[in-house]
């Protein structure tokens, strides 16, 4: 299950921005899927587990004009706020089985955060977010560590998850349109081997 508030409000207020594993200066694979699967710049677009990433700094520099982040840490949401000033981001601070909001969304970006969802009622919980918050048509886009990737992260245990996996834990509402395995280089010089779904929903 996903840890506790405290857990996470600790790594960010103790660890420098590119002192976390997830680290990217430019998250070139889930910026190259957002701008391939959205045609218009005024897609409602979330980006679940956004920490203190750059995503957001490239969808804006991009052009992109409705942007949602969601965090359970506060540090991280003041942190990218004061970071990037822009008025078209909404924030949301909560742990992503608990949010909610009156939008729905074309886009639903989740890097690195629903494999940190271990117990079934948290995964069908996550699954019905999904469900609810994704417009029809919309995608769903979702990286995780792959089934040879690491066993834990930040010192949590996690869930891997090969493409088939993936596949039929949504297929009740989503579609994969393109799934795909790659490596992502840490700050530590080490390799994590991630799964790359993109699904589209269908009901």
């Amino acid at each position: 299950m996903m840890n506790s508030k405290r857990h996470w409000e600790n790594i960010y207020n103790t660890k420098e921005i590119d002192g976390v594993s997830w680290y990217q200066d430019t998250p070139t694979d889930s910026l190259n899927l957002i701008k391939r699967f959205s045609n218009n710049k005024k897609d409602k677009i979330i980006d679940v587990g956004c920490g203190k990433g750059f995503l957001v700094d490239n969808l804006i520099d991009s052009n992109y004009q409705n942007i949602t982040l969601v965090d359970i840490s506060a540090n991280a949401l003041e942190e990218v706020k004061t970071r990037i000033k822009n008025e078209n981001v909404n924030y949301i601070e909560s742990n992503v089985l608990d949010f909610s909001t009156d939008s729905k969304f074309d886009i639903w970006h989740d890097r690195a955060v629903f494999h940190f969802i271990t117990d079934t009622k948290g995964i069908e919980k996550y699954i019905s977010l999904c469900n609810k918050y994704i417009v029809k048509e919309g995608v769903l886009i979702i990286g995780v560590f792959a089934e040879d990737g690491p066993l834990k992260c930040s010192g949590l245990e996690i869930k891997r998850y090969s493409i088939k996996d993936l596949e039929i834990l949504f297929s009740k509402s989503f579609e994969l349109v393109e799934g795909f395995k790659m490596s992502h280089k840490t700050p530590f010089d080490t390799e994590q081997k991630f799964t790359f779904c993109v699904f589209r929903k269908i009901y």
